[in-house]
């Protein structure tokens, strides 16, 4: 990917593929971890997402979970029982199936030069963390990258290990799991994104010189934007695809 000077949408335009399923692996108690091989090379930027055809008219999107450069597509898909397009994604996902796609859309997505990362995921979010995480690595990034995931309960933190081992083989990399209902097992932090966020940001300045993407529902993005600014950071150094589809005036 060649760097710019700023975090800008894409000029291509998304195209449309087929790819062939190569590999469900179920990572967590709801998430499989989907590969697929496109039929083309494809183009995409560390943060972008792709969509899946369901049916003539619905597209499903899901965040691309790897650096530009894979031969392969990773996909992290959470089974939401009872809601109709996550019913039949789920029957598509068998090894040897054929989906079409559209590659790539979003805006958020990491550009720019070596600098200091914030990035926070709630749940599947982890996905779009983990490409961005990984492009910078290829790019040798050598600031420091925070990673702050939370989920309901330690089971939403389906690649815990994983993070884990980043953490030891990047002494820049900073993994903070957290979760809002914490078993006798769990050792890690316990409460709301929020919560965590303030205790761990004191300061009207702070987060001034850090770069954020966030990843999750609305409301659990624009409350960490808003605890985010008043510790220092510029609403422009706030990435998020919440933006497009749920934007706020701020950001305008």
């Amino acid at each position: 990917m060649t760097l710019s000077t700023t975090v800008m949408g894409s000029n291509k335009a998304p195209i449309i593929c087929t790819a062939q399923i190569t590999d469900v692996q179920r990572l967590g108690l709801d998430v499989d971890r989907v590969l697929l091989k496109p039929d083309q090379p494809l183009d995409w930027q560390a943060g972008q997402y792709l969509e899946i055809a369901v049916g003539e008219s619905v597209w499903a999107p899901f965040s691309i979970a790897c650096a530009p450069g894979a031969e392969q597509l990773e996909l992290h898909i959470q089974y939401l029982p009872g809601r109709e397009t996550s019913e039949a994604i789920a029957a598509l996902l068998q090894p040897g199936q054929t989906l079409r796609l559209r590659v790539a859309s979003g805006d958020c997505f990491l550009a720019g030069t070596d600098r200091p990362l914030l990035l926070v995921a709630a749940g599947t979010g982890f996905a779009q963390m983990k490409a961005i995480v990984e492009a910078a690595w290829q790019q040798g990034w050598r600031s420091p990258i925070t990673l702050y995931w939370a989920a309901r309960n330690a089971a939403g933190l389906y690649a815990l290990s994983q993070a884990q081992a980043w953490q030891q083989e990047h002494p820049g990399f900073t993994l903070i799991p957290m979760v809002e209902l914490a078993d006798a097992r769990w050792q890690g932090r316990v409460g709301r994104i929020t919560e965590v966020l303030a205790a761990d940001f004191i300061g009207s300045d702070v987060a001034a010189r850090l770069e954020g993407f966030i990843s999750g529902s609305p409301a659990m993005v624009y409350a960490v934007e808003d605890l985010l600014m008043s510790r220092g950071m510029a609403p422009k150094a706030l990435h998020s695809d919440v933006h497009a589809y749920a934007p706020r005036d701020y950001l305008s």
